[in-house]
């Protein structure tokens, strides 16, 4: 008889510890799906991050294109755009399209002349058809005319696409 209630008190414990272990793996489970997420959420918002620095280094490269760029006999001027150069920097562009491709990636490129008012120039196109994320950066420039010896005012607009 004594048997009996130490079999009864030793199955009551394997019990009690089964069902502890049990509920320690659901626990361990829900930690683990939690984490998961948690993690895919980083990486998300971590892509859409990089994408954005993307969007801006080709921005800065697009800014400081010495096809584009105003230059004068002492020094080259910054956030200007030589009004002439603007043709043959689309010229370039379309013939050396993979070269650019590797300086630009999948974006497009137009020049606004905002005053004296000229139509929109479209110098680099390369977008995607279909593209998760799209991000546009506008910067406002100097459109220098050497032949009228004047400035106007433009906006370069880039658009990249990831």
């Amino acid at each position: 008889m004594r048997k009996r209630i130490f079999s009864r008190k030793a199955q009551i414990q394997i019990g009690e510890t089964i069902s502890v272990i049990f509920v320690f793996f659901i626990l361990l489970l829900i930690g683990f799906v939690f984490y998961a997420k948690v993690l895919k959420g980083n990486a998300a918002i971590e892509s859409d991050e990089m994408a954005q620095l993307r969007s801006v280094e080709i921005a800065q490269r697009a800014m400081f294109l010495p096809e584009l760029q105003c230059s004068s006999d002492v020094t080259d001027s910054k956030n200007c755009i030589d009004k002439l150069k603007i043709e043959s920097a689309k010229d370039i562009m379309r013939s050396k399209e993979v070269e650019y491709f590797d300086i630009f990636g999948f974006a497009k490129i137009k020049i606004a002349h905002i005053y004296p008012s000229n139509p929109e120039e479209e110098i680099y196109s390369r977008p995607l058809s279909e593209f998760k994320n799209k991000f546009s950066t506008n910067v406002p420039v100097s459109i220098y005319d050497p032949v009228a010896r004047e400035y106007g005012f433009g906006l370069v607009s880039i658009e990249t696409y990831s």
